[in-house]
């Protein structure tokens, strides 16, 4: 009688179910990308979201002493800023810790912050923004600035930094902080004189 050998099969490494759930994991991640982007979608399809603006629509000087004894620049203003948001369904959540700086030429003259609200849809509010500083101010600078002063052009620069969340009819999304520069050139800015704003440029970007 002749022996029948045993039939050998080849051993499982297990490679094939680490391969099913890395597969299974796979499908899964991308229904979670599909599902995130669908609500994205959905959202600027309903909500139809617009970008806020921002605008300084006016200013007035109440100090701007400077110290020839310690090189010191004493300044007070009141910034107008006119804040717009055109969404109809979108509100803005204005969160603390924003800042206001107003330069001349890189070298900061006053410094303030943007009260916190919420502006509903469809809304401008205008705020004056109380800045004040004390910075020293070289005699170069000074002296650049005097001539600025005579030819009735100042270059101002004002930053604002301030945090933000929307609100999605009853959801609010997480916390973005807002960034605007806007570049400015006044005639004048001697307390004895209002300044009349001859020109701004706008920029702004979002940090996430």
């Amino acid at each position: 009688m002749t022996k029948r050998s045993v039939p050998r099969y080849p051993e499982d490494d297990g490679g094939g179910g680490c391969c099913g759930v890395f597969c299974w994991c796979c499908c899964i991640l991308l229904l979670i990308v599909a599902a995130i982007a669908g609500a994205v979608a959905y959202a600027f399809f309903v909500y139809k979201p617009k970008a806020p603006s921002y605008s300084v629509s006016n200013m007035s000087v109440s100090q701007f002493d400077f110290s020839s004894s310690d090189l010191t620049l004493y300044t007070k203003l009141v910034a107008t800023v006119r804040a717009e948001n055109p969404n109809e369904m979108i509100g803005i959540n204005y969160g603390d810790g924003s800042h206001t700086v107003v330069s001349y030429r890189g070298t900061p003259l006053c410094s303030g912050h943007l009260p916190t609200f919420f502006q509903g849809f469809k809304n401008v509010t205008v705020m004056d923004i109380s800045m004040e500083g004390r910075h020293g101010f070289g005699s170069g600078l000074q002296s650049a600035l005097e001539e600025s002063e005579k030819e009735g052009n100042v270059p101002l620069d004002v930053f604002v930094s301030v945090p933000v969340s929307l609100r999605f009819g009853s959801l609010d999304i997480r916390e973005v902080k807002v960034n605007v520069h806007c570049a400015l050139v006044v005639d004048s800015i001697s307390p004895k004189k209002k300044p009349t704003i001859k020109s701004a440029t706008y920029q702004a970007n979002i940090q996430f």
